[in-house]
């Protein structure tokens, strides 16, 4: 098969061929019209966009604010970097918001870490997108991977059952309505396994605090003073960026973990092992999701195809926040 050259796109664009190499070089000097018609007739045409450096580009829309930019969000960003730059791709870093001299670089694909604006980046990129930890949309070519929270919330449940605790709490400072959203399915994923393990109504074991900050320790504290009154023995607490606030509540509370409570939390790498006692905690298995993630994005640019989703199972690392109920 004849291997498709800067000619055979310039001729479908109607352009010269050095707007076509200054397009690939991402020349800003070329207006937008022209680079979007020259990047519809290269990729129409599944011409090699690569640089002269050889090296694929990659884009990585990275949609959350400064102030997150650690625990999960650094975990998969550092991920992502690692396994991009291992396997010698050229990573192009979107922040937060669509720009028209980003969105018409020659890419190959796009990695999304976080981003609410799915029908507008699915109309400005008109590319294979990979959304990791969010939903998918194959009408609008974006696939996704998931941590399969749902799996982790089950492993938690059945190491506190296993340990005897049988009145365990869900422990959430995002709130009902945003659980009931998350793709990673983690607040079903509890609810189902405590069904299964003869729980009628699980639902009345969650305590939500949408918002919860600093100023709103007194309504924590009343909460779990509230759920330790009526026999809870353990507590799961789902998101590692509130582990903090949820350890604190607990001390100004004088209550002992895991002597008095028994205590998993989603881990916050770098804290989670130092907090005392260290926490067991259901960790993101960050290479594997961006080692999954960028499977399926470059196999969705190879068979120009939607592929199906895919799910990375977590980790539970134990350590010395859980033991066995007190009789």
């Amino acid at each position: 098969m004849k291997r498709v050259s800067g000619r055979d796109v310039a001729r479908a664009a109607g352009v010269s061929q050095s707007t076509v190499s200054r397009v690939m070089t991402a020349d800003p000097r070329i207006g937008s019209e022209t680079r979007r018609r020259v990047l519809e007739a290269a990729r129409s045409l599944s011409y090699d966009m690569r640089p002269a450096s050889g090296r694929w580009s990659i884009g990585v829309l990275i949609g959350f604010s400064p102030q997150d930019a650690n625990g999960y969000y650094a975990g998969i960003f550092s991920a992502v970097l690692e396994i991009l730059e291992r396997r010698g791709l050229q990573m192009v870093p979107i922040w937060k918001h669509l720009e028209e001299n980003v969105e018409l670089r020659p890419l190959r694909g796009i990695l999304v870490l976080s981003h609410p604006e799915m029908d507008a980046l699915a109309a400005a990129y008109p590319l294979p997108l990979v959304r990791i930890n969010g939903p998918s949309c194959h009408l609008q070519n974006i696939c996704s991977v998931n941590q399969d929270s749902a799996a982790g919330a089950a492993m938690a449940v059945r190491h506190l059952w296993k340990l005897g605790h049988r009145d365990i709490r869900y422990v959430s400072l995002e709130g009902r309505e945003a659980e009931s959203r998350k793709a990673t399915l983690r607040w079903q994923g509890f609810l189902n396994s405590m069904r299964s393990l003869g729980c009628e109504d699980p639902e009345k074991q969650c305590i939500f605090f949408p918002g919860c900050s600093h100023a709103d320790q007194p309504l924590l504290i009343r909460a779990f003073d509230e759920a330790f009154r009526e026999g809870c023995t353990a507590l799961i607490c789902v998101n590692s960026q509130h582990t903090l606030q949820v350890n604190a509540a607990l001390h100004a509370m004088r209550v002992r973990v895991p002597e008095e409570i028994s205590l998993i939390d989603w881990e916050f790498e770098g804290v989670s092992e130092y907090l005392d006692p260290p926490r067991t905690t259901v960790a993101v298995d960050f290479p594997k999701l961006a080692t999954v993630a960028l499977d399926l994005l470059c196999r969705m640019v190879e068979t120009r195809q939607i592929q199906p989703d895919r799910l990375v199972l977590p980790k539970l690392i134990l350590r010395r926040s859980t033991a066995p109920v007190r009789t």
